[in-house]
């Protein structure tokens, strides 16, 4: 575990960025948070709030409110920086078919302006979150990383195109990047969007599912604990600079036995679900070879899909009950 460190996480007010934020600042770490709190959706500065209300560490931390398109932001960190997990991103596969110029200049400005400051201040170690979606649809099963790269929308070719900076970045400049390609991370304080979060929400409410496709499409759903434990070995590996790895959970299920799974666990007798065509973009299946992230990082995930979902249902429960109460 990385301790005693002055770090700088972005995006941290998201959904990951806010689990490894509550992960390091209980190690004595110092963590420097730059975070735009974009309106792509609601609640995101309310629920950082809260979470550093809890924690009372109001002198571990500095929040900048800031945009990473901007470098002048960079000029607001006060200390030395030992590592930087940079997190901050333009999220939403579907959303950047209909926003292409605003996902790219997000995700990719933002990312080299991160290689452009770590790089001026010697930061030892940049950990970059990449994404499943570089692959598109794959050509064989598990994907490994050397899989080929054949995005199907502007956010994997924005996420493809971060891990090229890197690794020009790696070569070109001495920089330490680590690429880490996340696999359908789900749990406690994810997006609104995203469709775990979004189930559950519509089976609290007795709302119908609308599944897009046939439903037997797989993902690789990898608990939110396990995408930070794999964040934090990377960081602390000395084999990892330059390198890109897997993560997930290496074990995919359609999204029809998911919904069957989250109407079990929520008790819920009857089920309402409709079907509607496929969305561009969405791919027929995800699932991570990650061999390489074992062998080299000591990777394991650790929370299988029962009880991930019973955890973020717990969650979404009780936020549920809280939001009924604040009307």
């Amino acid at each position: 575990m990385i301790k005693n460190k002055s770090i700088l996480i972005t995006g941290a007010a998201g959904f990951i960025g806010s689990h490894l934020f509550e992960t390091l600042i209980q190690e004595n770490n110092y963590i420097v948070v730059i975070d735009n709190f974009n309106t792509y959706y609601a609640g995101k500065e309310e629920q950082f709030n809260e979470l550093t209300k809890n924690l009372e560490i109001s002198k571990n931390y500095d929040l900048i409110k800031g945009d990473l398109l901007d470098r002048s932001v960079f000029k607001e960190i006060k200390c030395e920086i030992d590592f930087i997990f940079h997190l901050a991103a333009q999220a939403g596969i579907r959303y950047s078919i209909e926003h292409a110029s605003e996902v790219t200049q997000n995700n990719v400005i933002s990312s080299l302006n991160i290689f452009e400051y770590a790089s001026d201040y010697n930061v030892k170690k940049v950990i970059c979150a990449s994404s499943s979606s570089v692959y598109g649809n794959p050509v064989y099963t598990p994907v490994d990383e050397n899989h080929p790269k054949n995005p199907i929308s502007p956010y994997g070719v924005s996420k493809l195109v971060g891990e090229i900076y890197a690794d020009f970045y790696h070569r070109e400049y001495d920089l330490s990047p680590t690429s880490l390609r996340f696999h359908t991370v789900y749990g406690p304080r994810g997006r609104p969007d995203m469709a775990i979060r979004k189930f559950f929400d519509l089976i609290l409410q007795d709302k119908e599912i609308v599944i897009f496709g046939d439903g037997e499409q797989l993902r690789d759903f990898t608990y939110v604990s396990d995408i930070v434990n794999g964040l934090i070995l990377a960081a602390e590996s000395n084999k990892s600079s330059g390198e890109i790895f897997n993560l997930g959970a290496s074990n995919p299920i359609t999204v029809n036995t998911l919904v069957n799974k989250m109407y079990e666990i929520a008790g819920s007798k009857t089920k309402r679900i409709s079907y509607s065509e496929k969305k561009q973009g969405d791919v027929e299946m995800t699932h991570s070879n990650i061999e390489k992230a074992k062998k080299m990082l000591n990777y394991s995930p650790k929370t299988n899909i029962d009880n991930g979902l019973r955890k973020t249902f717990e969650w979404q429960l009780k936020s549920f009950a809280e939001s009924k109460k604040n009307k």
